[in-house]
Order: structure tokens, then C-alpha cells, then sequence
């Protein structure tokens, strides 16, 4: 080992996408005129509905929906000095392909489900989605 290498240590491996996954995550605001409550009666039913759909038991990997918490977020937005979000609820989809991953969200069965959704949970303007890839910091 060369006596420099303690002193200029080699940079650490450049970080690089997941090659196995691809993620779709929405965020979506909850219609001003249901309780919290309300809301996760109404997903709670559309996840289980979405969840049966042949297309999403064939290409999903993973699928998780995240509802905004009230326990101690305030304090939490104010100690990071960071502005609290309007969103209520976020969704993650994982396929193992883009094409899977379009296909999944443009069957017609799950087309019809979302309009459901942005009758009864949000609008389409408070209902933001985008195709991400990751790359895994820590998984434990």
C-alpha cells in the first residue's frame, strides 16, 4: 500500500440506479371536504380494489401507500426550518421496467379506478405522479 493512499484515500464508488427496479410515486391531496378518517376508509377500499387487479398482481413488485401523520410533524417541519406539505397521502409503485411499469398504470381496469379516486379522494390537480429511478442508501 502506498504511504500516500492514508492521506489521499480513494473516493468512495460512485452511486449508480438500481438496474433490477423502477419506481412511479404520486402524491396526492386530500379533498378539503373528508376527514382524515374518511380518508383512509376510501383508500383503504381503492388500495384493495387496485391491489386484485391481474395487471398489478402480475407486475408489481412492491406497492405501498403512505399517509401523512399528525404525530409530532409540526414539530418536526419546525425544527428542520422546512415548510409543512399540503400532501396527504403518498403512493409507491415498484416494476421491474419502465414498459411494465406504463403498462401497469395505463390498463384500462386501473384507468377506471383512478377516476373513482379523483372523484371521491382528491383531484386531478392535487394529484401529482412521476417515474423515478433509485438507487438504495440503507435498507436494514
Amino acid at each position: 500500500m502506498h504511504v500516500l493512499s492514508f492521506i489521499f484515500p480513494s473516493p468512495p464508488p460512485i452511486m449508480s440506479f438500481r438496474k433490477d427496479r423502477v419506481r412511479a410515486i404520486g402524491v396526492l391531496k386530500a379533498r378539503a371536504d373528508i376527514t382524515s378518517e374518511e380518508l383512509q376508509t376510501r383508500a383503504f377500499a381503492l388500495v384493495e380494489a387496485v391491489k386484485a387487479l391481474p395487471i398489478m398482481q402480475k407486475n408489481l413488485l412492491k406497492y405501498e401507500v403512505s399517509f401523512r401523520s399528525d404525530g409530532g410533524s409540526g414539530e418536526l417541519v419546525k425544527a428542520l426550518g422546512l415548510r409543512e406539505t399540503e400532501f396527504s397521502v403518498m403512493v409507491l409503485a415498484e416494476t421491474d421496467s419502465h414498459e411494465k411499469m406504463h403498462e401497469t398504470l395505463t390498463d384500462p381496469e386501473y384507468l377506471k379506478l383512478l377516476d373513482g379516486a379523483l372523484q371521491t379522494i382528491t383531484t386531478r390537480e392535487d394529484f401529482h405522479v412521476f417515474p423515478a429511478e433509485f438507487v438504495t442508501i440503507i435498507d436494514k
